[in-house]
């Protein structure tokens, strides 16, 4: 009697060895469409006035950070995934590094906000079942935020309400102009 129950257990163990090694050759979620295709973030990166520019040519995470969003430009959710502690520890770089020149409440405030956006990004490439549209979301608001950051660099040096106000207003048009297009984009993938 114990051989024919023992001879029960050894055969429902060999089964569930079977039915799990079926489970390991299924495709992994990372080797799925939704993590290697690439797509487009769209990074028009608005530009430093001359004297915003000076200083943070000298500001190294600054310039790490601004080739990184350009490396958006395309990508995979896969590549963020990997990318995302690397850039949650650049943007902490990035906020504890801020030039004394460059230091006031706006720049600090948008420094805080794209260490969040790196963070979330950072937490939501770590949870056990990854979500790549919400991943998608995060890595498309990483450029606006960092050309946040730019306006407030250059409202640094603006040097009267005149000035003030023309660089407000281009700065109004390239976003509508940049807002335009990404209507014009989106119609198009849609077609």
């Amino acid at each position: 009697m114990k051989r024919v129950i023992f001879g029960i257990l050894l055969m429902v163990l060999a089964s569930c060895v079977q039915d799990s090694e079926k489970d390991k050759t299924k495709t992994k979620p990372r080797e799925t469409e939704a993590f290697t295709k690439e797509f487009t973030v769209q990074t028009a990166i608005l530009p430093l006035e001359a004297s915003a520019k000076k200083y943070a040519a000298k500001w190294g995470a600054y310039v790490v950070l601004h080739n990184e969003v350009k490396l958006l430009n395309t990508t995979s959710v896969n590549k963020l995934i990997d990318k995302s502690s690397a850039i949650a520890q650049l943007m902490e770089s990035l906020q504890s590094s801020i030039p004394d020149s460059l230091e006031s409440k706006p720049v600090e405030s948008r420094l805080r906000v794209l260490t969040t956006k790196a963070k979330i990004l950072e937490q939501q490439a770590h949870l056990q079942n990854i979500d790549p549209e919400e991943i998608k979301r995060v890595a498309q608001e990483i450029p606006q935020d960092f050309n946040n950051l730019n306006i407030q660099l250059n409202e640094l040096f603006i040097e009267s309400i005149e000035d003030f106000e023309t660089e407000l207003d281009r700065l109004v048009e390239e976003n509508r102009l940049r807002q335009q297009q990404k209507r014009d984009s989106l119609k198009a993938i849609n077609r």
